[in-house]
């Protein structure tokens, strides 16, 4: 194997081995936190990403980073923290029926700034979509006017040649 082959081969199985190891990380971090056994935060600490990622020992980014096509990096984790982060809310202790509408409203909130997230996802897609449909027209647009030059230059030779070729007779 060439040197340079063998370096670029090194550098993917670094990052794929690097995936693995956050992705494990961030897991050990939410069994640590769902126990109550924190290591690196307090044990009075709030469910949020950012403490996730302080536990974890990564940088926040890499737990709120998305993909190009929307979808989070590390799916498992993030479902398992919403999950784990929606239990830990007080749902049985709400006694009051405003407390308990304004806790409806804000599940509902954050249920539609998904559905908005992904909608706007699927606007972008479709929008590249059409550009590229557009794209593709022009040029064959271009190319029809191409053919279309070339038939008529075509035609006129014929007809010059038919011409040229009667007179020689």
């Amino acid at each position: 194997m060439i040197g340079p082959d063998k370096k670029l081969l090194g550098l993917r199985r670094y990052h794929t081995s690097r995936l693995l190891q956050t992705r494990r990380k961030l897991l050990e971090a939410l069994d640590r936190m769902e126990k109550g056994r924190t290591v690196t935060v307090g044990t009075d600490f709030s469910w949020n990403k950012t403490v996730l990622a302080r536990e974890a020992g990564v940088n926040v980014n890499t737990l709120v980073r998305k993909l190009p096509d929307g979808e989070w990096a590390f799916p498992e984790v993030n479902e398992r923290f919403e999950e784990l982060k929606r239990k830990r809310q007080p749902v049985a202790g709400i006694s009051d029926t405003k407390d308990a509408k304004i806790f409806d409203l804000r599940g509902e909130v954050d249920r539609l700034r998904e559905q908005n997230r992904q909608l706007a996802l699927e606007v972008g897609r479709i929008g590249r979509l059409v550009l590229e449909e557009r794209d593709r027209a022009d040029r064959m647009s271009a190319f029809e006017r191409q053919n279309a030059s070339l038939r008529e230059e075509i035609s006129r030779i014929r007809r010059a040649d038919a011409d040229g070729g009667g007179r020689q007779a």
